[in-house]
């Protein structure tokens, strides 16, 4: 599974990247499109080794820059707080160990909301530097809160998809005997 594993995480964020750019905003939640590339990357970030998600990341924001006419320098800036996530997740568990599955999805939840806001803040100052400017207030109103809440929401049901099929087996637990 190892030798395969890097070109499968490629080929799965480039569908992501894709489908991201073209279908997500089809399904809008709560007035705006998901942004499922994030979604996907936090889930990520926090099941998954950290390597994993500082390759993603950057690649994501690439391809995001590339294919939703964005800028780049700005998609790979809003999603590199999940890096740092990534990062301080790995370092909680080194010094704790693993947390109890209902607060790793919690948490995974809180980290979409923070990255969602972070996400938002960054194109919105993009968008503020290069035209005449953005309706803050409207724009935190409509497009910020609704795409937190909408992220949040896809987060809590997504971070399951990606934990389930990567949680390693642990084993199995030994028949009873009874006697008699």
């Amino acid at each position: 599974m190892s030798a395969i594993r890097w070109p499968l995480l490629l080929l799965g964020l480039f569908v992501l990247v894709v489908f991201q750019t073209s279908a997500s905003p089809s399904f809008p939640i709560f007035g705006v499109g998901p942004q499922v590339v994030l979604v996907v990357l936090c889930c990520w970030a926090m099941v998954r080794p950290p390597v994993e998600t500082l390759v993603l990341v950057p690649l994501a924001g690439i391809g995001l820059g590339l294919l939703a006419f964005q800028g780049m320098p700005e998609s790979v800036a809003a999603l590199a707080p999940i890096g740092f996530a990534a990062l301080s997740r790995q370092l909680r568990r080194e010094a704790q160990g693993p947390s109890p599955l209902a607060l790793e999805w919690a948490a995974t939840i809180v980290l979409v909301g923070i990255a969602s806001i972070l996400h938002f803040t960054a194109h919105a100052i993009a968008v503020e530097l290069t035209t005449t400017g953005v309706n803050w207030l409207a724009a935190l109103r409509t497009v910020m809160l609704g795409g937190m809440l909408g992220n949040m929401i896809l987060g809590a049901v997504v971070y399951w998809f990606v934990r389930i099929p990567t949680s390693v087996a642990g084993p199995s637990p030994a028949p009873s005997r009874s006697a008699g």
